[in-house]
């Protein structure tokens, strides 16, 4: 079943050649400071660490790739995730990406996805309504690159409102 395509974009499994690329992106502040629990200050063992991770039995992650670039992660589970290089902003892939996880993961029988985002970070909440999602619950979580406790909006989406919506 991997990889997935979608109209723009190939999500297949991570290589340790997107190392670069993923330390490209997880030292980027703008892109970072949404993932709470990223570990700070993320070096090259950390993008080495994730990406071999990713790589054996216990990944749960994909790597999102257009015209061949890593542009972006999703996860795969039944909390879907995401980051987006900065460069990949504002062209609709976290969306189109998302889509293909989402119609993938019901597709194999769940009943429920939980995801959830940062109150500040609107891109995000937009991408998980187009899909569906609702808001559940508020939690708190500690982010060690901003040194602080942050807020992250919970939400959920059911098969049956995946299935109306689509």
């Amino acid at each position: 079943m991997i990889p997935l395509r979608t109209e723009r974009l190939t999500l297949r499994s991570f290589e340790p050649s997107d190392t670069p690329d993923v330390l490209a992106a997880m030292t980027d502040a703008d892109v970072a400071r949404w993932i709470p629990l990223l570990p700070h200050p993320y070096g090259q063992a950390e993008a080495e660490a994730f990406v071999e991770l990713q790589t054996g039995p216990d990944g749960n992650a994909l790597a999102v790739t257009h015209e061949g670039r890593l542009v972006g992660c999703m996860t795969t589970g039944k909390e879907l995730g995401y980051w987006f290089a900065k460069h990949a902003w504002g062209r609709g892939f976290a969306t189109e990406a998302a889509k293909a996880v989402v119609a993938r993961y019901f597709g194999q029988g769940h009943e429920e996805m939980q995801s959830g985002h940062m109150p500040d970070n609107p891109r995000s909440r937009r991408v998980l309504e187009k899909l569906g999602f609702a808001d559940t619950e508020t939690v708190v979580r500690y982010s060690d690159l901003l040194a602080t406790e942050v807020s992250v909006q919970r939400m959920v989406l059911t098969r049956e409102i995946w299935e109306a919506g689509t």
